[in-house]
């Protein structure tokens, strides 16, 4: 890391960090608009029924009522609310399966109408007056349960409610030969849970029509051009007739990367000619809409007598719900990720989606790597367990290494993992704790681990262009037009430390317009790691064009070639004779007011299109208490080593593996979304029944950063939001079976499942 850089680096306050802390950010709950409406759905409270009739005239007579839509109302197109069956190489893997509201329930709160009127009390009792006849269908909410024959289908086109069963298309070797070249094998079954993103801003949306009949749509979303295209087609509406504005978001976690309110609303707004606000409750949000991706995942490993891989297999039941939303494409991952991680000359994995009437799985934060890791992570500890092997040794001895492909089969830029192993076992004192003597009493002490690769963006897989454009002012200083959305995680900031590099600008000389399709160009959307990694390399090349015109236009003024010239902090100088300099607000106004006819505004624009994928990478050290009594399980400490490539600001980076670790834990431990077996009720349906861990259930979120530049990086950088839960409940996991020799078979890994286990000396 030779390169000096005065921007990229520091330490920097948040973006816009004032509008928050002030609470002059604008989110789509504060925006107001003259005349208007509050809209408010109606849901099922059956989990399966066809409607035999609904009779809504009493609603639209209520004084205050401004619309009144069912299925009879709107258009009648079978869609999929996730957006990225635009952008994906694989349209194939994505079923379109619903309707923007059905004359068919599939789950307790699927939306069979809509109302909009002048206040929410009109709007709630509006949703009373309208009657409904059901026809109750008999429901299944277990997988085995669904795919028996004669189960009640939910999708008619589903035999068995199966949905769709693929092969991993990137296996290769022979598992069945692998695992008759190996010593030992391993095989083992686990269950993950569906756990709620539970963002602070519910789904939300407000859509207008003006006297044109141009639509105008401000919600929260990841992905807000992908829902200007989907919206379009939903209504025969032109993309250029339909604006969408997507500033400031209360949390993403992946909730945010699909479509949401947005249709309900559209279609109100249609209906009334009046603009509509639609906001879920805490408990919509909840029961209403989609969580992690659900797995029962088996696996099998094949390893020599000194730890090396030979064979790995893997099979997963994805747990649908009521619509398929993201199955196959959060499968893939995982198989993926499962098949990945470690040099291994066989490798073979598959997959099921399974409809049930129980609300939809679909992408969230880790997007099926946790789970992937899980098991294996786990199946790697057993094995060691099995030939007498430490488990980290294990892990070395079948890393990859540079120029290896990694989990999308594009190789290796940065083999680093070998490095955050060291690390974090020197931190946390692994030798010393692995060997520690087992302790008398109710309280037992482990320490696990498990070590990740992750993705910085969804290539080959996924369209991720990324267009930027800049604009210098009379002043000198810069407006950055960029397509995405402020969801937290200071990407706004880092493409600023960016651009003010590149240009020899001070951070707070970067102005960004932002959220917005009127003004900015296409973006695929912030996701998959691939925000700084993406548009942080079409920001530099944005940058690097603006540089070259101001340098060209110096040129002549300084009565030098550009080559001579270097920017620093907002002025050109002479390279050979520093003296001799001009800011570079001079040769802006110079340039817009220029009076010989050489008038330009100095103007620069980029597109990039990810060709490789840099792997972030990391291991997570835990190290837990287990009470065999109570089965309640302490994180005593938590250790993440992570390697981002070049950190653009530290602090960002930490704060973001900080958060994903706290995601993880409660993933792991606590969070329970639990659905009633027998009338498929979400019975967790708020914030007091539905456990998120607090400060006090958290123990210090321990980061340490391996800086390792990638070459095909902004500056080195590389992904990193989602990898800090990538390998948190595998290591706790592993941690857990150290402590008191158990495994917990499901999640999360609550105290009543610790004690079965204990009791069944499950391992």
């Amino acid at each position: 890391m030779t390169q000096e850089l005065s921007v990229v680096g520091k330490r920097l306050p948040y973006w816009a960090a004032q509008d928050k802390a002030t609470g002059a950010a604008k989110y789509t709950a504060d925006i107001k608009l003259p005349n208007l409406l509050v809209g408010r759905v109606l849901t099922s409270p059956h989990a399966h029924a066809v409607i035999k009739k609904i009779d809504k005239s009493a609603a639209e007579k209520l004084p205050g009522v401004e619309a009144v839509i069912t299925w009879e109302d709107i258009p009648h197109k079978l869609f999929n609310p996730n957006i990225q069956d635009i952008t994906l190489h694989m349209p194939q893997a994505v079923i379109k399966d619903a309707y923007i509201i059905s004359e068919k329930a599939r789950f307790v709160g699927d939306v069979i109408g809509a109302v909009a009127a002048v206040d929410e009390a009109t709007a709630e009792q509006a949703l009373g007056l309208i009657k409904v006849e059901y026809d109750i269908l008999p429901a299944v909410f277990d997988m085995a349960e669904a795919m028996k024959p004669g189960a009640p289908l939910i999708h008619d086109f589903a035999k068995n409610n199966i949905s769709m069963h693929m092969n991993f298309p990137v296996a290769w070797g022979n598992v069945q030969d692998g695992f008759q070249q190996a010593d030992v094998s391993v095989e083992a079954a686990f269950q993950t849970s569906k756990q709620h993103t539970a963002q602070l801003e519910p789904l939300s949306c407000i859509a207008q029509f003006d006297a044109s009949g141009r639509l105008t749509v401000w919600s929260p979303n990841q992905r807000f051009f992908i829902v200007r295209s989907k919206l379009a087609e939903l209504f025969d509406i032109p993309e250029g007739r339909i604006r969408v504005i997507s500033h400031h978001m209360g949390g993403g976690f992946g909730k945010m990367a699909d479509m949401g309110a947005e249709p309900i609303c559209v279609a109100l707004a249609k209906k009334s000619g009046k603009p509509v606000k639609v906001q879920y409750s805490r408990e919509e949000d909840l029961f209403g809409t989609w969580t992690r991706e659900a797995y029962i995942e088996s696996g099998k490993l094949g390893a020599r007598k000194d730890g090396t891989l030979t064979a790995l297999s893997m099979s997963i039941l994805v747990h649908s719900g009521a619509y398929f939303n993201r199955s196959s494409a959060t499968a893939i991952v995982t198989m993926g990720s499962f098949t990945g991680l470690y040099r291994c000359p066989n490798v073979a994995a598959e997959m099921t989606a399974v409809y049930t009437n129980i609300p939809c799985s679909g992408g969230s934060r880790g997007y099926g790597v946790p789970e992937a890791y899980y098991l294996l992570e786990q199946l790697v500890d057993m094995t060691a367990e099995k030939i007498g092997m430490d488990p980290m040794a294990m892990r070395m001895k079948n890393l990859k290494q540079l120029g290896d492909p990694g989990l999308v089969g594009l190789p290796l830029e940065t083999p680093t993992q070998e490095k955050c192993i060291r690390l974090g076992a020197e931190k946390i004192g692994w030798q010393e704790k692995r060997s520690r003597k087992k302790e008398d009493g109710n309280i037992r002490r482990g320490i696990g681990m498990a070590t990740y690769l992750d993705v910085s963006g969804g290539q080959p897989f996924d369209i991720q262009d990324r267009n930027i454009e800049i604009k210098i002012n009379e002043d000198g200083s810069a407006n950055l037009y960029i397509g995405i959305s402020d969801m937290g995680q200071n990407l706004l900031g880092a493409s600023a430390q960016i651009a003010a590099e590149v240009m020899g600008l001070r951070y707070e000389d970067i102005h960004i317009v932002y959220g917005d399709t009127d003004y900015c160009s296409f973006d695929a959307g912030t996701y998959a790691n691939s925000g700084c990694y993406q548009i942080g390399n079409a920001v530099m090349k944005a940058a690097a064009e603006v540089k070259k015109l101001i340098l060209e236009r110096a040129a002549g003024k300084l009565g030098v070639t550009p080559d001579k010239l270097d920017i620093r902090d907002r002025r050109i100088l002479v390279r050979d004779n520093p003296s001799k300099s001009v800011s570079i607000g001079e040769i802006s106004k110079d340039c817009i007011y220029n009076h010989a006819g050489q008038h330009l505004n100095i103007f620069g624009k980029a597109s990039f299109s990810p060709a490789q994928n840099p792997y972030p990478t990391g291991a997570v050290f835990a190290d837990v208490e287990v009470n065999t009594e109570t089965g309640g399980v302490k994180v005593a400490r938590l250790l993440l080593v992570h390697d981002a490539g070049r950190l653009i600001n530290p602090a960002t980076v930490e704060g973001q593996l900080q958060g994903a670790m706290a995601l993880g834990i409660g993933y792991t431990l606590f969070e329970d979304y639990y659905i009633n077996p027998r009338t498929g009720v979400l019975e967790s349906n708020n914030y007091n029944t539905y456990k998120l861990p607090s400060t006090l259930d958290l123990p210090e979120l321990e980061v340490e950063l391996v800086e390792e530049p990638t070459p095909s990086g902004p500056f080195g950088a590389k992904g990193v939001g989602m990898s800090g839960i990538m390998g948190i409940p595998a290591a706790i996991a592993n941690a857990i079976y150290h402590a008191c020799g158990v495994r917990i078979r499901e999640m999360p890994i609550t105290p009543e499942r610790v004690l079965k286990a204990l009791k069944e000396k499950v391992v």
